[in-house]
Formats: structure tokens, C-alpha cells, sequence
């Protein structure tokens, strides 16, 4: 049996047990739970329990006597069913999630997101959110203004480089930061753990948001502190 038929299974609900259980099922077409415990390999005092749940889901149907038949329910209209559930949970999770308000004293003002997914979407977000004009940017990396090129282009951002040779195509409008200045950003490190700034965003007067890596591990620190912000633009600015 292919792992990924398994792992695919799992990513939309089924146990591992199940899954394999329901995979030899399809398999077999029609079976005892004798048959689909040689098959998939589910112990035998697990199949019954197994088989119950797998029926209980919708998955697979049986016909009752001595023994026992399980066959799957049309595996097409399985997925189709548990795909609009899932859209639909989305959509009323979304729903609820927006219209919840709970009062949160304390907030730290200053957050670190680890996930690639988690960095991109907080990337995202910051940029959806910044005023037009108000945007400045100071970039160590060329990938970065080729992945948010046209969002960066629509807020009108101020973009600072380290060095201009580097963005060469960016089709940006760039602007070369003085060399004792870039030297403040280069790689440090510190009781042995190296620390790399490679982007900082600056939606003036309002929130910052630096996307570094410390270790090797790449991390995007949110900073909502506006006078901080304007800290950090008004040091960009003496560095052109």
C-alpha cells in the first residue's frame, strides 16, 4: 500500500488505522474484516472498532451476517461530500472568527512569527494594510522585492538597498544606502549564534516589521510601537 494514499487520508480527518483500513477497502471492493485485516495491516483487535468508525463516517457501508461484508461508499462522492463540509466549516469558521471581540489586556506590542506560511501571510498583511506613500522599505535581499514586486509598486514604497549592483532588473525604483550605514546590517554574531537582517518594513508612524534570521532560522518580528517606527524611518533617511 502507498504511504501517500495513507498520508493524504489522514490530512483529511482519518486515523492511520483507518485510513489504511479504508484504503485496502477500495482496494478489495468487497470484503470481511478478516480480508481487510491481511490486507492492511490494522491488528485484529483493532479492525471491528476500525471498521465501526470508518461506517459511522460515511466512508464504507456493510452487509450484516456470518461473516460480515464491508464495502466503501463511491469514493467520489466521499471526497465531494467532505470537501463541501470542509469549505463550508471554513467559511462559517471565518465568519465567526471576524465577528469575535474579546477584550486582551496586556497585548505585547511585539510579536515573532517562525513559520515559512506564517511569515509570508504576515507579509502580506502588512503590506494590504500600509498607507499609500507611507511605505519604506530597506532590503539586503533580491528575492524579497521580486516576490512582492507589483504590492510594493501599488503603496508607492520608498526602497532602500544595500547595494544597488545586486537589484539589478528589479524594475523598482531604488535608492543605494551609504556604505557606513549598509555596514550596520551586516551579519553578526553573538555567543556563537549568527544574526542576519534581511528586510525591514516601515508603515510610518504606526508598525514595523523585520524579517531576519537568527541561527539559521528565519523569523518576522512585527513591531506595533509607532514611536519605534519612526525611529527606524528617520534612520533610514539620514542613511541616503
Amino acid at each position: 500500500m502507498k504511504e501517500s494514499i495513507v498520508e493524504g487520508l489522514k490530512k483529511i480527518g482519518l486515523t492511520e488505522y483507518e485510513a489504511k483500513a479504508y484504503a485496502a477497502l477500495v482496494g478489495l471492493g468487497e470484503a470481511t474484516a478478516r480480508d481487510i485485516h491481511d490486507a492492511s495491516g490494522v491488528p485484529r483487535t483493532r479492525i471491528y472498532d476500525i471498521l465501526r468508525d470508518l461506517t459511522n463516517k460515511g466512508f464504507v457501508e456493510f452487509v450484516e451476517g456470518s461473516p460480515t461484508y464491508y464495502r466503501v461508499v463511491d469514493p467520489d462522492l466521499v471526497m465531494e461530500r467532505i470537501r463541501d463540509e470542509f469549505v463550508e466549516a471554513i467559511d462559517k469558521s471565518k465568519k465567526e472568527l471576524r465577528n469575535l471581540n474579546l477584550e486582551v489586556y496586556g497585548s505585547s506590542p511585539i510579536w515573532c512569527v517562525r513559520s515559512e506560511w506564517g511569515i509570508k501571510n504576515r507579509i502580506r498583511d502588512f503590506l494590504a494594510k500600509a498607507d499609500t506613500g507611507k511605505l519604506t522599505i530597506f532590503c539586503r535581499n533580491p528575492a524579497f522585492l521580486r516576490e512582492y514586486r507589483s504590492d510594493l509598486k501599488r503603496r508607492k514604497a520608498t526602497i532602500l538597498v544595500d547595494d544597488l549592483s545586486k537589484f539589478k532588473g528589479s524594475g523598482l525604483e531604488l535608492k543605494e544606502m551609504k556604505k557606513h550605514f549598509a555596514e550596520q546590517f551586516n551579519d553578526t554574531t553573538v555567543e556563537g549564534v549568527t544574526f542576519r537582517v534581511d528586510c525591514i518594513l516601515i508603515n510610518t508612524g504606526k508598525e514595523s516589521l523585520i524579517i531576519s534570521y537568527m541561527g539559521g532560522e528565519k523569523l518576522a518580528i512585527i513591531i506595533k510601537m509607532p514611536m519605534i517606527s519612526m525611529i527606524q524611518e528617520s534612520f533610514l533617511e539620514l542613511s541616503i
